[in-house]
């Protein structure tokens, strides 16, 4: 995966910093600083590069099709588009889709997504072929960009922006992910989560982010052509965050526990319910292509379990995942430092030793994960209420800093002080 940055001028609280995409992203500090927005802007790439966003951009350029393609003879270049241009509409939009996820169309604010681009201009080529056996063979049109080649019926084609949008997808994941097919999917698991997989019709929402995660629930609601291949590390692992496993069965979600008890999804405990949509997504879609913005994974959780979902948040990102996590967890923080040092421990111990370490501890040996995967990001707040993102070097000694958490610890075990000496006094 190339270097791609996020240089923040302006965005909700945030102001003047810059975020280095990882497959795990990790943004914690206060609340009302600005995590969400951080993390959003992050999905948003992943949106634009799988979903068909980009379309969006041919419909808002007004792009006649139909003369694009008139007249054209095969080896005729359909038109150029500027690489420039495409990108600064880019940093528009992300803005546009980050209000349109909080329910705020006149969200302002100003961005910057950059990585190298090998195109000045994206240039489209024309070309026509006949196939098939003799006297009953048919043509096809080929629009193609780079290495990429989009093939149409030529008695079916209608000019549109689809095969447009697709292509510049595909040679835009292929420089960013190494392969257009690295990540296919992309989903949303935003707060409050639990409350809604019982809903069976969709309500009226004024914030995106809801909108889309019922677009969530669609997929895992649709049959896929044939079953995805899970990973049985993966599986134990949910098995051990939930106590149980959880399944669809017709338009109900069971709860099956450990002790051979069922119940509906309704009657489970709230952590059940809050890890369900993660559950659910683990079982349905192999964790290799998938990328996931997973807003504070631990409510409602035990900091047992909360320790269980950093197991099981690293060896999806192991399987090849992408994710984008909000926290206020110092549990799931000090876990994933833990599953980072174990993994440099390879390098420094025999091999023995840190088996046996890890068969006292309980820890799978695939959840553990290579700092170089991690970007840790602290969002602070500046005296003016503003806020800005530090990077976290989770390449240190001790790993991803507890700064968010110190000041709250010092001042509970302060105030714990003054108490016990004025109860010792009265």
């Amino acid at each position: 995966m190339i270097t791609v940055t996020f240089d923040i001028k302006k965005l909700g609280a945030i102001r003047d910093s810059k975020l280095e995409m990882k497959p795990l992203m990790i943004f914690s500090g206060e609340s009302g600083l600005g995590k969400s927005y951080a993390a959003f802007l992050v999905h948003y790439l992943y949106v634009l590069l799988i979903n068909d966003r980009l379309n969006n951009y041919f419909l808002e350029s007004n792009y006649d099709f139909k003369s694009v393609f008139n007249e054209k003879k095969s080896g005729d270049i359909l038109f150029r588009l500027s690489a420039k241009e495409l990108f600064s509409w880019i940093n528009k939009d992300a803005i546009s889709y980050i209000g349109y996820m909080i329910g705020n169309e006149n969200l302002t604010g100003e961005v910057e997504i950059n990585f190298t681009c090998k195109n000045e201009y994206f240039e489209f080529l024309f070309e026509d072929e006949i196939v098939g056996l003799d006297k009953r063979e048919e043509v096809f049109y080929k629009i193609v960009l780079n290495d990429f080649t989009y093939r149409i019926m030529a008695n079916t084609f209608e000019p549109s922006s689809i095969p447009f949008a697709d292509l510049l997808s595909a040679v835009l994941s292929e420089e960013i992910f190494g392969h257009y097919t690295a990540i296919t999917r992309t989903y949303l698991l935003p707060p409050s989560r639990g409350a809604l997989m019982e809903l069976a019709e969709r309500p009226s929402f004024r914030s995106g982010m809801y909108d889309e995660f019922f677009d969530f629930k669609i997929a895992l609601n649709r049959p896929l052509p044939r079953p995805a291949i899970i990973d049985p590390v993966i599986s134990a692992c949910m098995q051990e965050v939930n106590n149980g496993n959880l399944q669809q069965v017709e338009d109900r979600i069971i709860y099956y526990t450990d002790s051979g008890v069922s119940m509906p999804l309704t009657a489970a405990a709230s952590s059940i319910k809050e890890m369900a949509p993660f559950t659910l997504l683990l079982n349905k879609f192999s964790a290799k292509g998938l990328s996931v913005l997973f807003e504070e994974p631990e409510a409602h959780l035990h900091p047992e379990r909360q320790v269980k979902v950093a197991d099981l948040i690293a060896c999806a990102i192991n399987q090849g995942c992408h994710m984008q996590i909000t926290t206020h967890s110092d549990y799931f923080i000090k876990r994933i430092n833990n599953l980072m040092k174990l993994h440099q421990l390879k390098e420094k111990v025999h091999p023995e030793i840190l088996a046996g370490l890890l068969m006292k501890k309980h820890i799978k040996d695939n959840c553990l994960i290579n700092p170089t995967q991690i970007g840790s990001y602290l969002l602070k707040r500046m005296n003016d209420g503003t806020s800005r993102i530090i990077s976290q070097d989770v390449l240190s000694k001790d790993g991803i800093p507890f700064e968010a958490f110190y000041q709250v610890i010092e001042d509970d075990i302060e105030l714990s002080c003054e108490i016990r000496n004025l109860l010792k006094e009265n």
